[in-house]
């Protein structure tokens, strides 16, 4: 794997954390019917984006993605 491309996996898990610490401060509510769409709408394409990103081969990104996940999981 290129650095590049971890470079780039990188930048989208700190755009991915960004966009969940505004969703935190700027919805009131914490109720799942609010975040989750949210969620799938905000933070899951910049994840699509990056589709090698859930190949079993790349740990460290997938350990990214999983922080993110967990990180979502705390808002609601």
């Amino acid at each position: 794997m290129n650095s590049w491309t971890r470079h780039q996996r990188v930048l989208t898990a700190q755009k991915a954390n960004h966009i969940l610490g505004c969703i935190k401060r700027s919805v009131a509510s914490r109720s799942r019917k609010v975040i989750l769409p949210l969620y799938a709408a905000l933070v899951i394409p910049p994840w699509e984006y990056c589709v090698q990103l859930r190949s079993t081969q790349h740990k460290k990104d997938m350990d990214l993605l999983e922080q993110v996940q967990r990180r979502a999981t705390k808002v609601i």
